[in-house]
């Protein structure tokens, strides 16, 4: 294979590589959207079952309002966790696209490594550092998306439980 045919591979690698980032970040962006439509209408779903609710429980208007008040908050909250989860999970489908990129990157540049080899013992010696590099890269992001995943997780705990400790606080206040 000569260095021009290993350059158009290359080039043609890389180009497939950043049309699939721009895709997965598309099909990311179309999720965080839909997520966040679907939010928007649970919430308002919500807010007209607590409306129901209240008048077939026969509660006061005062109450009512609390009621829907509550439920619209709970909703909000849920909203906004469902943001913080969507959110995560662009980033990391955005760290392997990246990933993806500079993988078909390093293989380009090892089997480019590998044809100017001279010797058998060149040619393993190439091989093996690819290999070694690859898996230092995966590994290395693996790690990276782990604690992207688990800071994402964090963060929409934390909303949850702070909303729970609104909601009880101002039920001890207002019991």
């Amino acid at each position: 294979m000569g260095e021009s045919a290993t350059r158009r591979a290359a080039d043609a690698a890389r180009s497939i590589a950043d049309e699939g980032t721009d895709t997965g970040r598309r099909m990311a962006d179309t999720g965080a959207n839909a997520a966040r439509d679907m939010m928007g209408k649970a919430t308002q779903m919500a807010g007209q079952n607590a409306e129901q609710f209240n008048r077939l429980m026969g509660f006061s208007a005062d109450a009512q309002g609390e009621v829907a008040q509550q439920a619209r908050e709970n909703m909000d909250v849920m909203a906004q966790c469902g943001g913080v989860l969507m959110e995560g999970m662009q980033s990391i489908m955005r760290e392997w696209m990246s990933f993806a990129q500079e993988a078909m990157a390093r293989n380009v540049e090892g089997v480019n490594t590998m044809m100017r080899s001279r010797s058998v013992q060149d040619l393993y010696a190439a091989q093996s550092d690819m290999i070694k590099d690859e898996m230092a890269l995966l590994l290395n992001r693996s790690v990276k998306i782990s604690e992207l995943s688990a800071r994402t997780a964090n963060d929409a705990v934390r909303r949850l439980n702070a909303r729970a400790e609104g909601a009880a606080r101002q039920a001890r206040h207002g019991a």
